[in-house]
């Protein structure tokens, strides 16, 4: 689960796309009530960013499961709570991050972006995001990389 102190720490965050395809999922679940009351609410001063490729994937996800009408709602909705930044800089990172690690080219613009704005990437854990690798990738890129369940 994420420790909602760290948001005590950061002004600004990065959510991957997996935990807002879990958001928008049906039933409620503790990541989803942290969500709507730390980060989803118009009380909240913290600035989520995002990049295009998240967009891109949140709204084929969602486009796929639930249709294209739909997809845009969500695409819409999401457009309130995230500052979506253009990715011609993170190009670099994102590259080298991928170049060494087997780590999908979406997750690598999302760290790529954490490094660039000096901010907390938060995803849900996976395979390809071992342990292993997300320390190797904080060390060596001075990223911030949590995983969440």
């Amino acid at each position: 689960m994420i420790d909602v102190e760290i948001f005590k720490d950061y002004n600004d965050i990065i959510i991957d796309t997996g935990i807002y395809i879990e958001y928008f999922k049906q039933g409620e679940t503790e990541l989803k009530k942290i969500l709507r009351e730390h980060l989803f609410s118009e009380n909240s001063e913290i600035t989520i960013k995002g990049h295009y490729l998240i967009k891109a994937e949140i709204f084929y996800i969602m486009c796929r499961k639930i249709g294209k009408d739909k997809a845009e709602n969500i695409i819409k909705d999401i457009e309130e709570y995230i500052n979506f930044i253009s990715g011609e800089f993170l190009y670099q990172i994102a590259g080298k991050i991928k170049c060494k690690y087997p780590i999908a080219i979406c997750d690598c613009f999302s760290i790529s972006l954490g490094i660039s704005q000096d901010c907390p990437i938060f995803f849900l854990k996976e395979r390809e995001l071992s342990e292993e690798v997300i320390n190797k990738v904080n060390k060596e890129f001075k990223a911030k990389i949590y995983t969440v369940s």
